[in-house]
């Protein structure tokens, strides 16, 4: 699901459009079937030339899945490790196995596996490695076909131009042919803009920037499960997994965990609501240890 900021764009974006062109004139003149078919049909064949099926079917793929955690807390994954690492070094790795699928983050759940598994740190550490550069391939392909598809639909815009100014001249002599033509010559480059500059354009740049994020959120997963495989101190974990939050966030957990003392109790309590509570915001697994 799209974020509230993507929703809001699209619907304030499409909404200025459609309301400037009813304060001129009517909606209706601005459909057409013919310029709509020009775009979108040209858009997806151009695509459909550059990129593979499977590549353009995986980038939209991915989107939707990224889409559906760009509202992921970073500092909630953080208590969720901390608590781990604390089970790991008063039982060991093995009292994870049966947490470990209950875990809705493919890469931790993956990652957690291999440890429980007994993957030496070096063979570990190597897999998630390969499996991040493996992801990062994938968003900048992803990115790519987006982006190609927002260049592809000005130029089909302006091929329909050509089309309607050809129709246009071929016919300068009768009135209604001439309507008809300049009109698909100047509503197919509207569509052609809009497509580019307010569809495919904007959510180019937002999987470029949800791809970040996601690998951002895969570093630092990776830094923690491999101070949990080493058996350092919770505290110390949290240290290295802190440089991947923004600045604001890291200094609103630094401060709350500066004068909280981490008992058994809480732990208790947050083993018993984790699988609920794994990919909610921060504030509200706080709420929830606070208040039972």
């Amino acid at each position: 699901m799209l974020d509230k900021s993507t929703i809001l764009g699209f619907i304030s974006g499409f909404g200025l459009i459609i309301a400037a062109i009813l304060l001129q004139g009517e909606l209706g003149l601005f459909v057409s079937l013919t310029s709509f078919l020009i775009v979108s049909g040209g858009v997806i064949a151009a695509t459909m030339i550059n990129y593979s099926f499977d590549n353009i079917k995986d980038s939209f793929a991915a989107f939707s899945r990224l889409a559906g955690s760009s509202n992921v807390d970073l500092r909630t994954d953080m208590e969720l490790l901390s608590m781990f690492s604390r089970r790991v070094r008063s039982g060991g790795l093995l009292v994870l196995d049966d947490d470990i699928k209950y875990i809705e983050n493919d890469f931790l759940e993956n990652s957690l596996r291999l440890a429980v598994d007994g993957f030496k740190k070096e063979s570990l550490d190597s897999i998630m490695v390969d499996e991040i550069k493996s992801a990062e391939r994938q968003s900048d392909i992803s990115v790519n076909v987006m982006f190609s598809m927002s260049e592809y639909a000005p130029a089909f815009g302006m091929i329909g131009t050509v089309i309607g100014m050809v129709l246009m001249l071929q016919n300068i002599e009768d009135p209604q042919s001439l309507g008809a033509g300049l009109s698909i010559a100047l509503i197919t480059t509207l569509y052609g803009t809009i497509f580019a500059n307010m569809f495919f354009g904007p959510l180019a740049g937002k999987m470029e920037h949800l791809s970040k994020l996601d690998i951002n959120r895969k570093q630092m997963i990776r830094v923690g499960i491999l101070s949990m495989v080493d058996g350092e101190n919770p505290r110390i974990m949290e240290k290295k997994m802190l440089i991947f939050l923004d600045p604001a966030s890291r200094v609103e957990y630094t401060r709350y965990h500066e004068g909280l003392r981490i008992s058994k109790e809480r732990d208790e309590k947050f083993y018993k609501h984790w699988i609920d509570q794994q990919n909610k915001e921060w504030e509200d697994l706080r709420r929830v240890l606070e208040t039972g």
